[in-house]
């Protein structure tokens, strides 16, 4: 039986943080732009180093002159190690797995080199699958030409949509071949030939099964983190295959698999960050590495591995589930970066119930505008519709998300401009269906089925209008409520931008009060541009246009009347138009008993109206200062009022906040000052000054200088 020494060391293992390693190839090689391309030739290069290192190049390198090498496959014996220079390039296949544990940990290059074969493999099948997508959507040569090369040498010019799906799938597949070769060499625990014959020789003569002693034993090349992550990157890649092979439950088991592994080592490295000592530098900067090891395996976890598993148990329960079901099962599951494939199964998913909606009539077969009930009748246009309202929906989930956490989202704008989209949509839907009827002579069918269409136009134009001027209002009420809680108050700039919204809030007020619609289908004479129909729509336009225009007045009025521009005049007489605006609307607001909001408008309008008061008093009194020209003190009105001396330039009514004035002292305060208060040293200071009076008389003369110590 082998022997063993007793003070036998145990090989040193290797640490590799491989994921940290891949996240920041990916970062820098393109796979953020989805570049990949670009990310594979990186891999060749970076292969081509690592194989080359002096000390691995004999057991990574393809050429024959290194035949003798444990890595060479033991079948690989078609030629000699002599011969010519061909022969001593030629090829030979590598076994990595003969390999001993004690050299595949002597150089980290042996883990990362068939990394980065299933990287570049798995590239590779990205880039031919995004060419497959791109032949897809051209659906034609020149096109799939200009895609993918336009030299015309591009040999996958050609290619059909399968032949590309297949070497896709080959790539992926040997991607997952050496993924399981770095799990291989992670967990192997081969011994050196000498040491595996002579074992089996002893058990030979000793007829029976015995084990090696624990000095003996040989130990994986790597540590147990380094094993896990090569499990967990192994599993991931698995995974993907089954994904792309339709095999949900083995690629929901190896996602699951991948994602307990990151979960284990994010917490493993949480616990070995807070467990440190801390007592020097060296183990902060592990703790801080480690913290960040932390954060990348839990954010991997669930934003990378937890959709992909999401999605396989979507397909595995999709027969079972009825399209709200399934909508609402993709909703509450998918992430909301756009490579999700839940993102891209939700969208086809409700384009196909919109449409199968749209096909049966049952959901918007007609909308009510402006007192009439007009039916919907064209498929597409029902499609825009109810395309329209889910979008609503969503966008008015993601605004109250957002008001409930207090953050800007930038996911909030996207599903707003896509609402306003889907409205352009519309119009465009019903303009295009108005030009076709324009050319027919006028008569009852004709001009009902154009008072349905210019209805129908005014409708969508009508709610898009709404929506902006709604978001605008937000906007608005935001400046100034920010403004009223800062010190300052109201600066002109922000006067300037709340002019600015109420302008083109007042443009869009104005485009609603000359939407085309109303009236009845018997007094449609076939004329979209007729004379404007004056029912209850159009008496709340017309008000809401009054309260735009004066609260547009009022704060232009307080631009004029800033510290910065000083033109009181101009302000006064805004200030009178304001008003004057102010109260019409009052007027009309209160007359329209039906009007969205109307008892919030009047709230404010008058409370505005009492702030148009006061500010007109303001202004009157800086005009008149302003007008007066003395000389005299730089005080504010309010401290001047019985003062008939006025300055030239006044600069306030009043200090705000009032400033600070002198107080009397406390007299303890000096009774305690003057126990340390001596009489004053009037000798000694005429000492002084007689001798420094004496030294200037002495040193002056021509030869004074002499003199001077």
């Amino acid at each position: 039986m082998a022997s063993s020494t007793t003070n036998t060391e145990q090989p040193q293992q290797l640490r590799l943080y491989l994921h940290s390693e891949l996240t920041t190839s990916h970062t820098s090689h393109g796979i953020t732009h989805e570049d990949y391309t670009q990310y594979s030739t990186y891999c060749t290069r970076r292969l081509a180093r690592l194989r080359h290192s002096k000390s691995v190049k004999k057991d990574l390198l393809h050429i024959r002159v290194y035949k003798s090498s444990l890595s060479t496959r033991t079948n690989d014996n078609t030629t000699s190690n002599g011969g010519s220079k061909a022969k001593k390039n030629s090829y030979r296949a590598i076994e990595l797995t003969n390999l001993p544990s004690e050299i595949l940990a002597s150089h980290v290059n042996y883990f990362l080199e068939p990394l980065y074969c299933a990287e570049r493999c798995w590239a590779a099948s990205l880039a031919l699958k995004a060419q497959m997508t791109t032949v897809i959507e051209n659906n034609d040569t020149a096109n799939t030409t200009n895609a993918l090369g336009s030299d015309g040498l591009n040999p996958r010019k050609d290619w059909s949509v399968g032949k590309f799906r297949a070497q896709s799938m080959k790539r992926l597949k040997k991607a997952v071949k050496y993924a399981t070769l770095v799990e291989s060499l992670a967990l192997s625990t081969k011994a050196p030939p000498s040491t595996e014959s002579k074992v089996d020789n002893d058990n030979e003569e000793d007829g029976a099964t015995t084990t090696m002693p624990e000095e003996s034993m040989v130990h994986p090349p790597v540590d147990e983190h380094t094993q896990m992550e090569a499990r967990a990157y192994a599993s991931f890649m698995r995974g993907n295959l089954a994904l792309e092979m339709n095999q949900w439950q083995t690629a929901c088991t190896e996602y699951q698999l991948a994602m307990q592994l990151c979960e284990a080592l994010g917490q493993g490295l949480a616990t070995a960050g807070n467990g440190g000592n801390g007592s020097g530098t060296d183990d902060d900067g592990v703790d801080v590495q480690q913290l960040e090891l932390f954060d990348f395996f839990n954010s991997r976890a669930k934003n990378v591995i937890a959709p992909l598993l999401k999605y396989c148990h979507y397909e595995l329960q999709e027969k079972g589930l009825s399209p709200t079901e399934k909508i609402s099962f993709l909703q509450s599951s998918s992430s909301i970066s756009d490579g999700d494939p839940l993102q891209s199964k939700l969208h086809s998913l409700k384009n196909e119930t919109l449409q199968t909606q749209a096909t049966s009539g049952s959901s918007m077969s007609q909308i009510t505008f402006r007192e009439n009930v007009i039916p919907v009748e064209t498929k597409d246009l029902r499609m825009a519709l109810l395309k329209i309202q889910d979008l609503k929906s969503d966008w008015e989930e993601e605004e109250e998300k957002k008001n409930n956490d207090n953050a800007n989202s930038s996911s909030d704008d996207a599903k707003f401009m896509e609402l306003l989209s889907g409205y352009d949509d519309a119009v465009s839907l019903v303009n295009k269906e108005l030009k076709q009827l324009a050319a027919l002579k006028s008569g009852p069918a004709v001009n009902a089925k154009k008072f349905q269409l210019v209805n129908l136009l005014g409708y969508s134009k009508y709610q898009k209008l709404k929506l902006v001027m709604g978001r605008n209002e937000v906007l608005t009420n935001g400046i100034i409520q920010t403004s009223k809680e800062d010190d300052e108050g109201m600066t002109l700039k922000h006067l300037e931008e709340v002019a600015h919204l109420y302008d083109a809030l007042l443009q869009d007020a104005r485009a609603v009060a000359s939407l085309p619609g109303g009236g009845s289908a018997d007094d449609f004479d076939g004329d979209s541009s007729s004379a404007i129909v004056e029912d209850e729509f159009y008496l709340e336009a017309n008000a809401n246009v009054l309260r735009l225009r004066s609260l547009r007045c009022y704060y232009l009025a307080r631009m004029h009347a800033s510290p910065v521009v000083h033109k009181y005049s101009e302000a006064i007489a805004l200030l009178d138009q304001a008003e004057r605006l102010a109260n019409e609307a009052l007027e009309e607001i209160g007359a329209c008993d039906q009007m969205e909001h109307g008892d919030a408008l009047l709230e404010s309008l008058e409370k505005v109206a009492a702030e148009m008061r006061g500010e007109k008093c303001r202004v009157l009194a800086l005009s008149y200062l302003s007008k007066s020209s003395s000389t005299g003190s730089g005080k504010c009105l309010l401290q001047r009022l019985h003062d008939y001396n006025i300055p030239s330039s006044p600069k306030s009514i009043a200090h705000v906040p009032p400033k600070l004035e002198p107080m009397a002292c406390k007299p303890s305060f000096f009774d305690v000052a003057l126990n340390y208060v001596s009489e004053y040293p009037v000798d000694e200071l005429e000492r002084a000054m007689e001798e420094h009076n004496g030294a200037e008389a002495a040193s002056s003369g021509i030869l004074g200088w002499f003199r001077r110590g």
